[in-house]
């Protein structure tokens, strides 16, 4: 991914989550809450990341690990 995808995605996100919490509806921090707990060895940045593009992950890794746990 480019790092402007990333930006985009960032910035999306961010937009959002104001967004939601302007509105009223702290479910969508709450959801971000939770993936900062479920990753709390990642970095905020990644986290967001990963709870924008699938909220109910439960598993992350990088390319090598997948590839690893592929047999690759």
């Amino acid at each position: 991914m480019k790092s402007e995808q990333i930006k985009q995605i960032m910035e999306r996100a961010t937009e959002q989550l104001v967004a939601a919490l302007n509105g009223g509806h702290s479910e969508a921090l709450t959801g971000y809450l939770k993936a900062i707990g479920r990753f709390h060895r990642y970095s905020l940045h990644n986290v967001l990341l990963i709870a924008s593009q699938k909220p109910n992950a439960s598993y992350v890794a990088g390319f090598r690990a997948w590839s690893q746990l592929a047999g690759s």
